[in-house]
This record gives C-alpha cells, structure tokens and sequence, in this order.
C-alpha cells in the first residue's frame, strides 16, 4: 500500500508539484533536493527560491546567545545550529537581514563582517578594505535595477563623539566583484546608536537618524547608492524600527514613564510620500518592560496582521537575595499580554549581554555567492 502512493506523487502534474512544494518550509525543502534530479534543479532555481522566499516564507526569531530559534506562530522552540566560527568569535555584535541572509558584526579585528544563511549553514567571511571599528554601521541589500542576488553591503564609518566636524566616511562591498569601493556623501544627521543594526526591506536599508532636535527615518538606496531622509519619525526611550507585511516600516514604542506600547505603521515604502501613522496602542496594566535597563538587549519583535505583537526581550528577577536575567517571549496585542514563555534564564554575572536580545529573519534557500 505505501508503495503505491510513493507512485501517485511523480503522476501528479509537475506545476501541481511546484504548488505543493512552495508551502513547504525552507528548512524542510533542502531534504527533498535529493529526491530526483528533476526536484533539485527546480527547487535551485532562482525564479522558485525567490517566489518561495516572498511568498511562503514566515518569520523566525533567532536568539545566537541561547542557540534557539521560535516559530512565532506555532511558538514552537528548536536549537539554531550556531556555525562553530560564530561560537569562537562570540558575542556577535548586531545581524541585517535581507532575503534570508544575516550579515552579522562579530568582534574580531580581522574578520569582522560575515553574511550567513542559517539554512543552508553557508558562511562567506568578508574581510573590510580598511580596519573596522564596532561603531561603524553596516547594511545589506542589492541593486534591483541590475540583479536582485547581486547582494552589496554597505559600511558606514560612525561618527565619534568629538569628531562632529568630519564628514562619515561610506564604502560598499559588491559580492559578485567581491571588492569594495569608496562612496563619497556628506550629511547632517547621525545614525541612532540605540538602533543602529537597521532594517533591510526590498533591498534598501532603513536607519532611525537624528537631525538636530528631530529623529528621521533614513533611506540607503543600493540601486543609486545615495542616501535620503523619507519621513519623520516618533520616538521615546524604547523605540524599536521593524519590517511589517514586507513592504511597510513599523515602530515598536514603549515610554519611560509608562509602560504603555505604542506600534507605529508606514505606509508602503514605494509610495512617492511615506510617513508613519499609529496601528494601535496597548494600555493595560502590568505590561512587560521591553528594555528593562539601558544595559540589556534591545528586544527583538514582529507585528502581525491581527493587531498582535510578539517579542523576545530581557527581563530580571530577584530570587534569595540573588538577581537573574530572564529571557521571555511574549505575544501581546490591544487588550495585554496572550501568552508569555520563558525560554532561558541566567544568573545577573553568568549572562553577558548581546546589544540585541533576538533576531527576526525569513528562512531562504538563497545561496551566498
């Protein structure tokens, strides 16, 4: 009996079989390259990995600290396989996320920018041209007039505290050519340093900037290589920018004061004029506090469609006179908190804090070139 349902599969018309496996998760879709070798040359071409990647590809939160990986529809906890180079080289400073790739910050002077598919558990180092300092800013994205996996990163020299007159400097890295190049551009604003990882949304990377007494959003395009301020931007002790529905930025705020949430929402980022407008607020009592402390983690978090929120923060206890740092899921939406679940624990000076508490990134079968 098994046998002849094994034979119904390779009967079934092979646009049907493209259809089915599209909802197949990308972790899962790697196994079935073995299956024939009619599978594996569909599910490596590019047109099905991107369509898979826009349109069937939910969301992951990764914590690189625990080695753990939620679902946060199903919440279901698993282990991320955290490469052993990524161990060694621990904490990993901050990560971008563009179509399933992880450009990540480690702390090491010689190798200090990598860009890592957590699927495919492919890892391409990438030496800078000049010494990187971890108050540099980073981004990925690709030239969507060219190639869309012609993937560039872009470095951006911070500006330090008692060097305001000097100009950052900018350089971008192309992966094919696999060679920097210097961008020359002067600005008057200077990148938040709270929410400096950024976001990397349809290949264009979203910074939280000040400009004199204001905060902006602004906008790196690789397919110009030039910068732009795009809209004003809300903002108050916890401000958290994020990627919502694929197309739109969202703000995740939550005051010092109270500890009331607000979510903020852009319109879509290819409209001629984009500005922030409120999703809607939380105000029940005895909300989490999503950064507990300006030492902690800054919370990592994604919106969903239904008015909900659920993030992955820090939090701490006191126990026996003894203080521990928590770290807890939470799924949140107007009327307080649904559920909560405490993933880890540590004692206050067993953990060090990474600059991120978590990661949101999409599963890919995009291989790094």
């Amino acid at each position: 009996m098994a046998s002849s349902k094994c034979l119904l599969l390779p009967s079934l018309p092979f646009e049907l079989i493209e259809e089915i496996l599209y909802k197949i998760p990308a972790e899962s879709l790697i196994r079935f390259k073995s299956t024939c070798k009619k599978w594996y040359n569909l599910i490596t071409e590019k047109r099905f990995m991107y369509n898979h990647l826009d349109h069937y590809s939910p969301e992951r939160f990764i914590r690189t600290y625990d080695q753990q990986i939620i679902d946060p529809v199903t919440e279901i906890l698993s282990d991320a396989l955290i490469p052993d180079e990524f161990r060694d080289l621990y904490p990993i400073y901050s990560m971008v996320h563009c179509d399933g790739l992880m450009l990540c910050t480690c702390r090491k002077w010689d190798n200090s920018l990598a860009v890592w598919n957590p699927v495919l558990r492919e890892i391409k180092w990438i030496k800078p041209s000049v010494c990187y300092l971890h108050t540099d800013y980073v981004g990925i994205g690709y030239d969507d007039n060219v190639s869309r996996d012609n993937y560039k990163i872009l470095k951006l020299l911070g500006r330090l505290p008692k060097d305001d007159d000097s100009d950052p400097n900018c350089e971008i890295y192309e992966f094919k050519s696999d060679s920097w190049k210097t961008l020359v551009a002067k600005f008057d604003w200077d990148i938040d340093i709270r929410c400096n990882n950024g976001v990397s949304v349809k290949g264009k990377m979203y910074w939280i900037a000040k400009k004199k007494e204001d905060f902006t959003i602004i906008r790196f395009d690789f397919s110009t290589e030039t910068f732009k301020e795009i809209c004003v931007c809300p903002y108050t002790l916890v401000t958290r920018l994020g990627c919502f529905d694929g197309d739109r930025l969202s703000l995740l705020l939550q005051g010092e004061e109270s500890q009331g949430i607000e979510v903020w929402m852009t319109n879509k980022l290819s409209d001629k004029v984009v500005s922030f407008s409120q999703y809607f607020n939380v105000t029940t009592p005895d909300l989490p506090a999503l950064h507990l402390q300006y030492c902690m983690a800054c919370p990592g978090y994604s919106i969903g469609k239904r008015r909900n929120i659920r993030v992955w923060c820090e939090g701490s206890v006191d126990v026996d006179d003894k203080s521990y740092v928590i770290i807890t899921f939470y799924e949140i939406d107007e009327g307080g908190v649904i559920k909560q679940i405490e993933t880890a624990s540590y004692g206050q000076f067993e953990y060090d804090d990474p600059f991120i508490c978590c990661y949101v990134y999409v599963p890919s079968l995009i291989p790094i070139q």
